[in-house]
């Protein structure tokens, strides 16, 4: 009793405290009982940080951003062959096979079998779609509340937690739509009537535009040094809309330009902000851990002030191993790798690349548990043991390096060679790798491409990259390609659980994986 009281009142202290970095572990108390609740700023405060909180829950309940991200591109597969490791650790991974031919069903070996070895963490947890519906119905709640007017609210404090609310809705769609396809889209506090799936372009367009109608009322950063890029800013803003407009212009050709010229003056806006900068990558171990200069919008973790993460939600625990985290058998050797052919066309023998040397060690084409990404090394947790023996990471959602490579591959599709190159420059010039000099067209599109898959990897954007670009269709480009008929049956898609399907009789589920 004694050792719960203490601990009640450290949580209490900490909701009162902003500068507690125990940001997204705070839970308003009865925060939908209306006219009682939403009586201050610190009010919509507790209630907004509680909806990130609950986004961050969702991530790291199983290896969520591997999995959507980075798995299904064929080129990640399992390092089962090395004895220091459990039997049963072993047979979790080969999980990793499956996501490799793109096998998520729930049966004949698929990712959501459960009668496999791997079931047990979670993986059917990306199936349930309700999470996100959960959060787009309290980002609406809070659009609302703060519309109607909340007590102490200051007017330009009511248009930054409005555009705030934009912003949490428009970011839980995008991560809808890549996951599911077509969802069901509402923008109403509280929704009764049921809805169908709508067309995930007609969804993205929408919040293109709900997010562009608002961006300017987020401020460009926060005072408090503890919310660095854990809170919606103008260029989180920017960001997002960058990634929507590419997503769309990768499905909507008919208005592929308007996409890409919207990406180049959202890039050129944050580039002209002077807020983010490229850390030096010897110091790279900063913008994995979050609250970097680097960092534009991410979800932070501390377990200085949370209860300990699920290592398996962040990629690196995949591809390190001793000393780069504890001691212990399933941690002597990595989890997985990236396929020599894979890492040999991204790093082509004796071109500079401080990426080759930093992120990775003499072990770098062993397809076995000496692989590692080194990109993830950092500062093992103090005090953890075990499996939670790993770096302080956190969940990088977008970067600086993100928005510049996005510049650079919209001004590539309009054909803006040089512009293009001068931003695929910047990423060459950091990692002192040389300045590209090809030509322009096909070629700089493909460079581009591959820059992204080094500066990326690992971060959740492999599979999506593939996807919208449409290089998911090429052999050259992916070691399990989908044809065309298959991306129109849905087999890019998650499979959703049936729960959808509750009190909802305009709903369907994915058939192709039914």
């Amino acid at each position: 009793m004694k050792k719960y009281l203490i601990c009640l009142f450290a949580a209490l202290v900490c909701t009162g405290q902003y500068g507690c970095k125990k940001f997204l572990n705070v839970t308003p108390l009865d925060k939908l009982s209306g006219i009682t609740f939403w009586q201050s700023q610190a009010d919509v405060d507790a209630f907004t940080t509680d909806i990130y909180a609950q986004f961050r829950n969702v991530l790291t309940s199983t290896m969520y951003m591997p999995a959507i991200g980075e798995l299904r591109s064929g080129y990640i597969l399992p390092a089962v062959n090395n004895n220091t490791n459990t039997a049963g650790e072993k047979n979790i991974r080969l999980v990793y096979n499956a996501f490799a031919v793109n096998n998520l069903k729930a049966s004949n070996g698929g990712v959501l079998d459960a009668s496999r070895a791997w079931s047990g963490i979670g993986l059917a947890n990306i199936t349930k779609w309700y999470q996100f519906y959960t959060i787009i119905q309290d980002a609406n709640i809070l659009y609302d509340r703060v519309n109607k007017g909340v007590p102490g609210l200051s007017a330009d404090d009511k248009k930054r937690c409005m555009a705030e609310a934009v912003f949490i809705r428009c970011f839980t769609y995008f991560f809808m739509v890549r996951i599911y396809g077509n969802v069901a889209y509402y923008t109403q506090a509280y929704q009764q009537a049921p809805l169908p799936r709508e067309n995930f372009v007609s969804v993205i367009s929408k919040c293109i535009a709900d997010l562009s109608a608002v961006k300017n009322d987020l401020p460009l950063v926060y005072q408090d040094p503890a919310l660095l890029a854990i809170k919606a800013t103008r260029g989180a803003a920017d960001d997002l809309l960058m990634n929507m407009n590419m997503w769309n212009a990768g499905f909507d050709k008919a208005n592929q330009a308007t996409y890409w010229q919207n990406t180049a003056d959202l890039g050129a806006e944050i580039i002209a902000s002077n807020i983010y900068r490229l850390l030096p990558l010897e110091n790279f171990d900063q913008v994995m851990r979050g609250k970097s200069n680097e960092g534009i919008f991410e979800f932070a973790q501390n377990v200085n002030y949370e209860g300990e993460a699920n290592p398996r939600a962040f990629f690196g625990d995949m591809v390190l191993r001793y000393p780069y985290k504890g001691a212990g058998s399933d941690n002597n050797s990595s989890h997985a790798y990236f396929t020599a052919a894979y890492l040999q066309r991204l790093y082509p023998t004796g071109i500079a690349d401080k990426r080759l040397t930093l992120w990775f060690d003499k072990y770098m084409l062993s397809q076995d548990g000496n692989f590692q990404l080194l990109k993830f090394q950092g500062s093992i947790i103090s005090g953890a043991t075990g499996a939670s023996a790993v770096p302080e990471w956190g969940l990088i959602i977008f970067r600086y390096a993100d928005a510049i490579l996005l510049r650079a591959e919209a001004l590539a599709y309009q054909g803006k060679d040089t512009e293009a190159a001068n931003m695929l420059n910047m990423i060459r010039t950091r990692a002192a790798a040389p300045s590209y000099s090809g030509p322009g067209g096909q070629d700089l599109q493909d460079a581009i491409f591959n820059e992204r898959c080094k500066e990326l990897m690992g971060e959740g954007y492999l599979y999506f990259d593939l996807l919208r670009t449409g290089r998911i269709t090429n052999a050259t480009w992916t070691n399990f390609p989908l044809t065309q008929d298959l991306i129109d049956k849905g087999a890019w898609t998650w499979p959703i659980d049936g729960a959808a399907l509750y009190n909802n009789p305009y709903m369907q589920l994915n058939t192709y994986w039914q």
